[in-house]
């Protein structure tokens, strides 16, 4: 039978709100548009003149009059002068004369006296005739001025984070440059007497030091600047001397895996207890990642993760990947859920929340279903080769049934 949840465990979204509470945007800067990829915007992006500046030719074609070619047809074709020609780039100026068409380009500005721009292939043309067989309408295939932003527009509000078409939006309302948030510098600390660093020997009771790795990617991919401090030895002076060597190198931040709980050799969760102001340990509702501890040294924060490979990315992207966002000044902080139907029944253990690794596909059916997942332990790598997706599973329920529907959020976003 399902048991309820325990007095003493705390809401995913509690721990959240509580941890995000305590945070603000870090300082911004100037950048040029080649540097900005990435980061978040700081500043509305706002027109100051109409784009495109003037009317021009949607495609490579002739302007006419719609008049003038209002009654050809196959049968009836209707053949106008070529008054001469105008390639992108040229200011043009010339009106166009009456019973006359202009050889235009894409983009270059339609000349006065102009309603319609007809596509090339549309037409049989010399070098001094050009013949219709189909009418115009006025305004065809001309791009009005001020048809994608008129002078005031906001195309972009702080909080943007911009990739390649937010880019394309700041150089055509003409910013050579970008404000956005600088990139938080983050340090990893890896406590554990029990660890090594990959490429030496990992004798009987030892460990590869995996996490700071796996945070050194997930740092990156939020946009952070990860530096680690590498393995820590299990005691609280060398855990309280890291973070104090993290904060005078300049860190924002903190993140840690591993002494967040509760046993002997859990310092992290000591230093937070002892020197951070606030400090907190949580006991979340949440398998895996029960043990969750934050407080701000100095003013900034340090997560506390779970030592557990798994419970540690898990952690990171329910908990740190929101907070980085705050910090960056994103406008969106938080993903919105999506529906994942699983085409097979998943039994699981009550208790807590589940939070299911696994990959995450297209439906045939329409939206999208989960694929077969891997070992779950919260100590395996495996599962997470190729997951793309956290699966939230309620801890009332020890099963989904096949055509169930259930929440998930993707990972790395």
């Amino acid at each position: 039978m399902p048991r309820e949840l325990g007095h003493d465990l705390v809401p995913i979204e509690e721990v959240r709100d509580r941890i995000l509470a305590y945070l603000q945007p870090l300082g911004s800067e100037p950048v040029p548009l080649a540097q900005a990829y990435g980061r978040v915007l700081r500043e509305d992006a706002v027109a100051a003149e109409p784009i495109p500046a003037f009317d021009n030719s949607a495609m490579d074609g002739f302007a006419v009059r719609s008049s003038d070619i209002a009654a050809a047809g196959e049968a009836s074709p209707v053949t106008l002068r070529v008054q001469g020609g105008l390639p992108a780039g040229d200011p043009g100026g010339a009106a166009l004369e009456p019973k006359c068409a202009i050889k235009i380009m894409t983009g270059a500005p339609v000349p006065a006296g102009t309603d319609a721009v007809v596509a090339h292939e549309l037409t049989r043309f010399d070098a001094e005739r050009v013949t219709f067989t189909k009418p115009s309408r006025p305004g065809q295939n001309i791009r009005p001025a001020g048809g994608d932003f008129r002078p005031g527009d906001v195309p972009l509000r702080a909080g943007a984070v911009l990739g390649g078409p937010q880019l394309a939006i700041l150089a055509a309302l003409g910013y050579p440059r970008a404000r956005v948030t600088r990139p938080a510098r983050v340090a990893i600390i890896s406590p554990g007497n029990e660890l090594v660093e990959p490429g030496l020997p990992c004798g009987l009771g030892k460990v590869r030091s995996s996490n700071a790795y796996s945070l050194i990617g997930l740092l990156r991919g939020a946009g952070a600047e990860p530096v680690s401090f590498g393995i820590v030895p299990d005691t609280l002076p060398d855990v309280l001397g890291v973070i104090e060597r993290a904060l005078d190198q300049g860190a924002d931040a903190i993140v840690s895996t591993g002494g967040a709980s509760a046993g002997d050799y859990d310092f992290v969760q000591a230093a937070v207890r002892e020197a951070a102001r606030p400090g907190h340990v949580f006991k979340v509702a949440m398998r895996p990642g029960k043990p969750q501890v934050f407080g701000l040294f100095q003013g900034r924060p340090l997560f506390g993760l779970p030592g557990n490979p798994a419970s540690a990315i898990i952690s990171f992207e329910v908990f740190v990947r929101p907070a980085l966002r705050k910090m960056r000044g994103e406008a969106k902080i938080l993903e919105e859920p999506f529906l994942v139907r699983f085409p097979f029944d998943y039994a699981y253990k009550p208790g807590r929340p589940f939070l299911l690794r696994l990959r995450v596909e297209p439906d045939p059916a329409g939206g999208y279903r989960a694929t077969r997942p891997g070992a779950q332990d919260s100590s395996f790598l495996s599962s997470l080769a190729d997951a793309n997706a956290i699966v939230f599973l309620p801890a009332e329920e020890d099963r989904v049934a096949a055509g169930e529907l259930r929440p998930a959020i993707w990972m790395g976003r």
